[in-house]
């Protein structure tokens, strides 16, 4: 078995290859810390299963699961992250993925998790599948997103940096925008929050990036820009 590990992380790696080498069978590994490397040792060795994390560099891997769905179509992807599923399972099965699990689950469920995706089935939590279960019978059908979930992909990458304290020009290198697409994306955040200044969307952004983290909720020291 052909495994592509990314991580930004060299620890969190080889925490992995400890773990995945319990499957049973002999596996291989290849090694990724940015969405580049990722793309290109896909395309090159097309492993058997990808495991991703959500972020590399800062950066949300949703655009980097779909070209990797139309470069290396055959090869499943899982996400391992810590940030909540609840909040992301769905946009990585949109993008292309097969399941989401997270880091801070037991080494048994991940592995159950891996061994799921490698088989082709999609692997998702009884408490996510719960959630959609009681969102699909609490909505009305058809009914529009509402808050973080109305955000598009792009928008809630550029949501995400504002909370981790980016100004609009590092946003913009970031994510390879120009400056004025990064304004054009704060006001789109803007309306669909109902918020209606850049520092008011600054501490939003702020107190949800703590939030993910599991971090005591705080206000930020720094204005919106």
């Amino acid at each position: 078995m052909h495994i592509l590990l990314a991580d930004d992380q060299h620890i969190v790696r080889i925490g992995f290859m400890s773990l995945l080498n319990r499957l049973g069978e002999q596996v291989i590994f290849h090694e990724a810390d940015t969405h580049s490397a990722v793309l290109s040792l896909a395309k090159s060795h097309q492993p058997h299963i990808a495991l991703l994390d959500l972020s590399l560099g800062g950066v949300f891997t949703l655009d980097l699961i779909k070209n990797l769905r139309k470069h290396v179509p055959s090869m499943s992807i899982l996400v391992i992250s810590m940030q909540d599923e609840m909040h992301y399972a769905e946009r990585v099965l949109k993008a292309g993925a097969r399941g989401y699990a997270m880091k801070n689950w037991n080494a048994t469920t991940i592995l159950q998790a891996v061994e799921a995706v490698y088989q082709g089935k999609v692997w998702l939590s009884d408490r996510f599948r719960n959630r959609i279960i009681e969102r699909m019978i609490d909505e009305p059908s058809g009914g529009a997103s509402q808050g973080i979930a109305s955000l598009s992909d792009r928008e809630l990458m550029v949501f995400r940096l504002i909370g981790a304290g980016l100004k609009k020009s590092d946003i913009a290198r970031r994510l390879n925008l120009s400056p004025n697409t990064v304004e054009t994306y704060r006001s789109h955040i803007k309306q669909k929050l109902n918020i209606e200044t850049g520092a008011e969307l600054t501490r939003i952004a702020f107190l949800q990036w703590q939030e993910e983290r599991g971090h005591p909720p705080k206000e930020p020291f720094f204005s919106g820009v």
